[in-house]
C-alpha cells in the first residue's frame, strides 16, 4: 500500500491592495524583468507578512529592503523581519514549480527562508515549505528537500527563547557632559588591550584629541561580544558636550582594527522610548556604520546591536 506524505501549506488571498503594493513599487524599475522580480518579491513578503500575523508572530514590515527600489536594483531579496529575532527570506516561485530559486545576496545572515508559490490566476499565495539552513553554493534547491511550516513555527518559538544579550541599566549621557561615565562605557583607548597594538582608528583619535576637544566632542565605547566571532564590534557614541535644547547624537559600529569588515547584516537600530526603529541600517560589504540625530534633554532612545537572534540592547536618556 503506497501512501503520499502532504505537506503542510498555507494559503494567502493576494488581495487587491496587495497587488496595488507590489505594482507600485516595482514601476520604480525601468527593466521589464526586474520590475516584474520586484513585484513578485514584494507579494511574496506580504504572503509571508500575512501569515505571520496570522500565527502571532510579530513583524515589522516596513524594515523590509523590498521598499527601497535602489536595493533592489542592486540585489535580489524579499526579506522580512521578526520583530526582535532576525529576518527571513521570502522566496517567490511560481505554482507547480519543484525548484527554489535565492540569490546568493539574498543568503547573507537569515534565520531561514519560506517557499512562497504565487498563483496569479487565482490570486493566491502558497507557503510551501521552510528551510532553515540552504546547503551548496548554487541558486536553485529542490523543494522536496524543505521542511514543512511547522518547523518554522517551531523555530520562532526557539528563537523567541533564545536569550538576548541585554542591558536593563539606563545610561544617563547628561552625566556624561559633567565627566561621570557609566560603568562599561569607555574612551577609544582603553576599548584596546594594552597587549594590543593600536588600531589605525585610535592612532588617528590621539592625533585629532585636540581637534576633538576644540569640536567639545565626548566619545565613549563599549565592546560586543557576538558568540562564534573571534574578535568584539566596538560601539560607539559621540555627543555634543555644548548644553542646549538639543543635543547632536552619534551612534557607530565598526570592527576593532577599522580593517575587517562588519559580519554581514550585521544590523543596528536607533530605538524611540516606546521601542520601535526609527532609525535602522544593515551591514553590507563594510567596516563602519553611522547614524546621526539629534534629541532633547529626558528624551530617551535605544540602541540595538543584532545578528541574527542574537542581540545587544542598550538604554540612553539625555
Amino acid at each position: 500500500m503506497n501512501y503520499n506524505h502532504h505537506k503542510l501549506t498555507f494559503n494567502v488571498p493576494m488581495t487587491q491592495m496587495m497587488r496595488s503594493q507590489a505594482d507600485q513599487v516595482s514601476r520604480y524599475q525601468d527593466n521589464s524583468d526586474k520590475s516584474r522580480q520586484v513585484y513578485r518579491n514584494v507579494l511574496a513578503v506580504l504572503a509571508v507578512d500575512y501569515y505571520c500575523q496570522c500565527m502571532g508572530i510579530e513583524t515589522d514590515l516596513e524594515a523590509s529592503t523590498v521598499w527601497n527600489p535602489g536595493l533592489q536594483l542592486l540585489a535580489n531579496s524579499a526579506d522580512l523581519e521578526l520583530r526582535n529575532l532576525g529576518r527571513v527570506e521570502c522566496c517567490a516561485m511560481t505554482a507547480n514549480q519543484n525548484k527554489v530559486r535565492v540569490s546568493q545576496e539574498a543568503r547573507g545572515d537569515k534565520l531561514g527562508y519560506l517557499a512562497v508559490a504565487l498563483d496569479e490566476d487565482s490570486n493566491e499565495a502558497i507557503l510551501q515549505g521552510f528551510s532553515e539552513k540552504l546547503m551548496g553554493d548554487g541558486e536553485e534547491f529542490f523543494l522536496q528537500s524543505w521542511d514543512d511550516l511547522d518547523l518554522f513555527l517551531l523555530k520562532v518559538e526557539e528563537w523567541e527563547n533564545q536569550p538576548s544579550v541585554a542591558s536593563s541599566q539606563v545610561t544617563q549621557l547628561s552625566q556624561w557632559l559633567r565627566g561621570l561615565v557609566d560603568a562599561g562605557w569607555q574612551n577609544l583607548e582603553a576599548l584596546v588591550a594594552p597587549e594590543q597594538p593600536a588600531p589605525a582608528w585610535v592612532v588617528r583619535s590621539r592625533m585629532k584629541s585636540q581637534e576633538t576637544h576644540q569640536n567639545s566632542v565626548i566619545k565613549r565605547g563599549k565592546l560586543l561580544h557576538f558568540e562564534g566571532m573571534s574578535e568584539a564590534i566596538a560601539l560607539l557614541i559621540s555627543l555634543d558636550s555644548e548644553i542646549s535644547e538639543e543635543m547632536d547624537i552619534s551612534v557607530e559600529i565598526q570592527s576593532l582594527d577599522r580593517r575587517t569588515e562588519l559580519p554581514l547584516n550585521l544590523e543596528i537600530s536607533i530605538l524611540n522610548d516606546e521601542g520601535q526603529a526609527v532609525m535602522q541600517a544593515l551591514a553590507k560589504s563594510t567596516e563602519h556604520i553611522k547614524l546621526n540625530f539629534s534629541g532633547q534633554p529626558q528624551e530617551q532612545f535605544g540602541v540595538k546591536v543584532a545578528l541574527g537572534p542574537v542581540s545587544f540592547l542598550e538604554h540612553f536618556v539625555i
